[in-house]
């Protein structure tokens, strides 16, 4: 399903891509992807498009290997998307390395719509497969682009640290965006969406919009073995717009923000779980 989304409900709503890249080893091939799918999104009028976890210039994670970037030419790069989202009129969130004096952070530029750099969301907690390659970044925040706040979970931190999530819903996100680069372990595609046979990332992704009744829009990268789905889901669990598996391209939704109502994370209250070894 690549549609617009859902049954109507009142309010203003914004419409957002999600988009799935192919999968890259240097620059010269990942930019082209990325400015791409801005085009894509732009043309289907989404207001904002997040593409996949290090799509610039690809994860180190494939089998082909990622030779070393410069600082300055992964800057370059993400300039160059956000250029393309300029001329677009729509704002991105572009997956990238980073290098740092202590090694390779995975990070999210977002851009808004003049091309210019809102901020940049590091992943805070790296898969063990990923320490040979990336090191932890530090910080969290939220982030306000085309009328829509929201937060943004990189890959394992969506799907092992719940808390990541949560917190971003806390501090007022009505989305959460989670770029990611997932494939299976056979090298096999998946048939249906949540799928039991299937890697369990995409419901792991599925049980955050139902526990903080906020939207979930994800992008993964259009591998041969693409693991999970780029796609988004609603505050209720429903798949409201996705890609085929493998598929290279771009899912739109319109999202209504006062429908993510946010209400079971409000509804948390910890000091009524403290851990107390002297209660009865």
């Amino acid at each position: 399903m690549t549609g617009a989304g859902g049954p109507h409900i009142a309010g203003a709503s914004v419409r957002i891509a999600v988009a799935s890249t192919p999968l890259t080893a240097t620059l010269a091939e990942a930019v082209p992807a990325a400015i791409a799918a801005v085009e894509e999104a732009a043309r289907r009028g989404a207001r904002i498009v997040c593409l996949p976890e290090t799509a610039l210039p690809g994860h180190r994670g494939q089998p082909r290997p990622v030779p070393d970037v410069p600082r300055e030419a992964v800057d370059a790069a993400v300039r160059a998307v956000g250029d393309a989202a300029a001329r677009a009129g729509i704002a991105a969130i572009v997956g990238a390395e980073r290098p740092t004096p202590s090694g390779r952070e995975i990070v999210a530029h977002v851009i808004d719509a003049t091309g210019s750099e809102v901020g940049v969301q590091a992943k805070t907690q790296i898969d063990p497969s990923e320490e040979a390659d990336y090191v932890p970044g530090f910080g969290r925040r939220t982030f306000t682009v085309a009328g829509l706040t929201f937060g943004i979970a990189i890959c394992h931190e969506a799907f092992r640290y719940p808390e990541i999530s949560r917190s971003l819903v806390l501090a007022g996100a009505r989305v959460l965006f989670v770029p990611h680069y997932v494939t299976t372990d056979d090298g096999s595609l998946p048939e249906r969406w949540c799928d039991a046979a299937s890697p369990y990332n995409e419901k792991a992704l599925l049980v955050r919009a139902l526990e903080n009744s906020v939207y979930v829009a994800q992008a993964n990268v259009a591998a041969p073995d693409q693991g999970s789905a780029t796609c988004v889901v609603g505050p209720d669990g429903t798949l409201l717009a996705s890609l085929p598996y493998g598929a290279i391209g771009v899912a739109v939704a319109d999202v209504v923000p006062e429908r993510a109502d946010r209400r079971i994370a409000l509804r948390w209250a910890p000091e009524r779980s403290l851990v107390d070894p002297a209660r009865p």
